[in-house]
């Protein structure tokens, strides 16, 4: 998982810190399968449904965490003061 994202950055708004923690643990699963389905032997096509609902499922929670960072008046404050939160390091490509 990326340093960059720190949990004391969530001390404030419990519900941010679960949605982090759930879009952290889908895009851990997501890049694990896929690094195993890349190595040499593996049977992709067998595995390529079940790394696009892995991408899927990490999208849905990726966009969940933003759309309530967006609305939360405490979220806002916070990012606010703190120069907003890096949504940019959670991508599916770092």
């Amino acid at each position: 998982m990326n340093a960059e994202v720190s949990f004391s950055t969530t001390g404030v708004c419990t519900e941010y810190g679960s949605l982090l923690i759930a879009c952290q643990r889908a895009l851990e699963m997501w890049r694990r399968r896929r690094r195993e389905i890349a190595r040499p032997g593996a049977n992709r096509e067998e595995k390529a449904d079940e790394l696009l609902l892995l991408q899927v499922d990490y999208a849905k929670k990726y966009s969940h965490l933003k759309k309530h960072n967006d609305t939360c008046k405490l979220c806002r404050f916070v990012s606010g003061i703190g120069g907003g939160r890096d949504f940019a390091s959670m991508s599916m490509l770092n």
